[in-house]
């Protein structure tokens, strides 16, 4: 497999994990916000066991370009994580409201 090959594969996972972050956190700000953050979190680790399980079969099964691979699948990856971040911390910022002092 050509190095162009493996980079865009290792971006379309990324992709799709990305995807699945912003939709899970999305899902997530919108339900009740005492449920949220198991939400994220569990979604989350949901996601990192896929990507796990992607990941290895890839490179065992597949004659991949291994550093394109990674770099491709990273970039994205830290992608859907900061837009993952992004949405939680708008969506918190506009709920949340500070102690009353009395």
């Amino acid at each position: 497999m050509t190095v162009t090959a493996s980079l865009l594969l290792g971006a379309f996972v990324g992709a799709i994990n990305a995807v699945a972050a912003a939709w899970t956190a999305r899902i997530a700000m919108a339900g009740e916000p005492g449920k949220a953050l198991h939400l994220v979190l569990g979604g989350m680790v949901v996601r990192m066991v896929v990507i796990l399980g992607t990941v290895a079969a890839v490179l065992a099964l597949l004659p991949v370009h291994r550093g394109a691979f990674i770099i491709g699948l990273g970039f994205l990856f830290v992608c859907g994580l900061l837009a993952e971040i992004a949405i939680v911390f708008s969506r918190s910022s506009g709920t949340s409201q500070p102690p009353a002092d009395a």
